[in-house]
């Protein structure tokens, strides 16, 4: 049996060894069933987990017209909003991604993977539509003696990694310093790439290119020759777009022919294409906007107007709508059945005025980004012994060579409709959680305790009050996200924004009272998070609250001494931690803070405490910790000892006596 292509959605899968850290995307349009599946196969972690854990694993820039991807729906995840005025662009069209893996294997070995996409991060793409993705992965070992091949792979890297940055200037990224292991991934991830990755490419010219300075057309020339390394013009070129100008006439200002004339050397540059070059353009038949009553005349300058092909790995029924934006090119050479000197262009730019042949413009063109590169080369025709020939260009590419459409069964379609609302960054991009002193309410606030310029509505809509030097009064328990509103230019805009608890978990799930057993067994596990079973459910709104049980100390638990249980927990983290590595210290200390405060309410603990004796004292000793913090001299030792002083708080420990102290 042949092997499908992977999807755009297994392209988040980890590669052997690693595991998903951080990950930055842009695109026109996103959904929550792609983009939790996505986030499953980059972290091995059902939502669920993720919800518990309260990081932030991708961030997600989209056209600022997306509705809003609230963070419950899709834990882990954090959609950006608009956050800097006038829209520069028609549309934010670029998809891109750029992910970040750690080594659970070798300590500081990382892989760095880059996704150009023609589809969008939905589940449509994955389920209706026709599209291609382009992936390339750097591993830490690569540098160590780059060859030419890995500086070109940096290359393309740091050239998405400047388009990334020029759009993360003009989103609200505060939401990803809230949690502390967050902002540290995001750190490393900047230092990775400017001091490490951008070097390796100095002097280069990457594959990845965008428009904001040049259109893809005036680019494209350029980028095959260097992809290609030949000046040499093909006879034969294929277009493809899932969307094309609503009334196209053809003259002049017609995508397809000014691609073929820049191509064929007709506007003074290099000669790419033959003059009697075979050109097939690619549409959907069911809705190519003005290439419906184009064809005439695009067959007049030599342009067959084909369907798509169907790759035969997909269901014949129902046929998959062209999404995919392409051009390839390559020789039919002699009696030879594989295509020669081919280069192709895949990316967001459809090929439409605003995608291909503008420079990205507030009302003029979208912002786009794309890749050239040269594929290896491909059967023109699949082998007649195969159901799919993995070798063949139809099964790369929706490229084939027999049938045109019927000009009578053309049909214009529906044209792009975009909305005007924005979704706009709050005046503050994230609240603060703090248990008052009854449980009936709790408050809510920036970090600095100032009233910020914007109201916080309650579950019935409602503006919370606000107390000086305290914060919104929010009636009941812990929300995982709150919507606030705020005037604009004489409008009311709302948004809402995540809810960051006291241990600095980021739209988290309630944590439920645990035992002492339960305790160690999640830190036993570690770097694990627990079972998807043992947590609360990310999407049930019941959840949204901690589920206090009171006690959950098991029959066992209850019935062993309290004194030897407690030196065998202390004894079990010392061995635990000593072992780790700096990597995963950050983790470690949230966990350990988070664990054992769940734990402050069981039963064997009260038992203990009534000795009045603070077992966590034993922690503090040089002994129990690993070299890299044995003391507070350094970061590594100030978050361990903040962390245990957040336990001692938890369990109450202020008067009681440290075990183990001198008397």
């Amino acid at each position: 049996m042949n092997q499908v292509p992977a999807s755009l959605v297994r392209h988040f899968e980890v590669p052997e060894g690693f595991t998903g850290q951080f990950g930055w995307l842009c695109g026109f349009s996103a959904d929550e069933g792609f983009l939790n599946e996505a986030l499953e196969r980059f972290t091995y972690q059902q939502a669920n987990q993720r919800a518990y854990a309260g990081q932030t694993l991708l961030a997600l820039m989209l056209d600022p017209r997306a509705g809003q991807i609230d963070p419950i729906g899709v834990p882990g995840l954090l959609h950006l909003p608009w956050a800097n005025g006038k829209l520069p662009f028609n549309l934010m069209h670029a998809k891109v991604a750029l992910l970040a893996f750690r080594s659970t294997d070798t300590s500081g070995a990382w892989c760095l993977r880059l996704l150009v996409s023609t589809g969008n991060w939905t589940r449509q793409t994955l389920e209706q539509s026709l599209d291609l993705v382009w992936c390339l992965d750097l591993h830490s070992d690569d540098l160590s003696s780059p060859s030419d091949a890995t500086r070109q792979v940096c290359a393309d890297i740091s050239s998405a990694w400047g388009l990334l940055g020029w759009l993360r200037s003009r989103y609200d990224g505060r939401a990803l310093q809230a949690n502390s292991d967050t902002k540290d991934v995001v750190e490393q991830l900047d230092k990775c790439l400017l001091k490490l990755v951008k070097p390796c490419a100095a002097n280069l010219t990457p594959r990845f290119f965008d428009n904001r300075n040049k259109s893809l057309l005036d680019q494209l020339s350029a980028k095959v020759l260097h992809a290609s390394g030949r000046g040499s013009a093909r006879n034969y070129l294929a277009m493809g777009s899932g969307f094309y100008e609503s009334s196209l006439a053809v003259e002049q200002s017609s995508v397809p022919l000014s691609i073929v004339r820049r191509l064929r050397g007709e506007e003074g540059e290099p000669r790419l294409l033959t003059t009697s070059s075979c050109v097939d353009l690619f549409v959907n038949e069911a809705s190519c906007q003005g290439i419906a009553d184009a064809v005439p005349g695009l067959k007049a300058a030599g342009i067959s107007v084909k369907p798509a092909a169907q790759p035969a790995w997909f269901a014949e029924q129902p046929q998959r709508t062209l999404h995919a934006k392409f051009i390839f090119s390559a020789s039919e050479v002699g009696h030879s059945g594989k295509t020669a000197s081919p280069w192709l262009y895949l990316g967001s730019g459809n090929l439409t005025r605003q995608g291909f042949t503008l420079q990205m413009g507030r009302l003029k063109g979208n912002l786009e980004a794309g890749v050239v590169f040269a594929p290896e080369p491909m059967n023109w025709y699949p082998a007649k012994t195969a159901v799919a020939d993995p070798q063949a260009i139809g099964y790369r590419l929706p490229i084939q060579r027999e049938q045109e459409c019927v000009p009578e069964n053309l049909r214009q379609g529906q044209d792009l409709e975009v909305g005007d609302e924005v979704f706009a960054a709050a005046p503050v991009a994230y609240l603060v959680w703090r248990d008052a002193e009854t449980p009936e309410h709790g408050w809510l606030s920036a970090d600095e305790l100032a009233q910020p310029a914007c109201s916080l509505l309650d579950t019935s809509e409602q503006s919370c009050a606000w107390v000086e030097g305290q914060g919104f009064v929010w009636s009941g328990s812990r929300p995982r996200q709150v919507r606030m509103a705020w005037q604009d230019a004489g409008a009311t805009r709302t948004a809402v924004v995540p809810v960051l608890d006291g241990f600095g978990r980021l739209a988290a799930t309630g944590l439920p009272d645990i035992s002492l057993e339960d305790a160690w067994l999640q830190l036993d596990g570690f770097p694990h998070t627990p079972g998807e079973d043992e947590l609360p459910n990310a999407f049930d709104p019941s959840q949204d609250s901690p589920d206090r049980q009171g006690s959950r100390a098991s029959a066992g638990e209850a019935a062993r001494y309290p004194i030897r249980q407690m030196m065998e927990l202390i004894e079990s983290i010392a061995a635990k931690q000593t072992a780790l590595e700096p990597r995963d210290w950050p983790l470690w200390c949230a966990r350990l803070e988070q664990s054992l405060s769940q734990a402050a309410g069981c039963e064997l603990l009260q038992q203990f405490l009534a000795l009045e004796l603070n077992p966590l004292h034993a922690l503090r000793q040089p002994a129990f910790r690993p070299g890299f913090a044995e003391t507070a001299d350094g970061p590594e030792g100030q978050r361990y000892e903040t962390a245990l002083s957040t336990i001692e708080a938890h369990w109450k420990l202020g008067s009681a006596f440290p075990l183990g102290a001198a008397i």
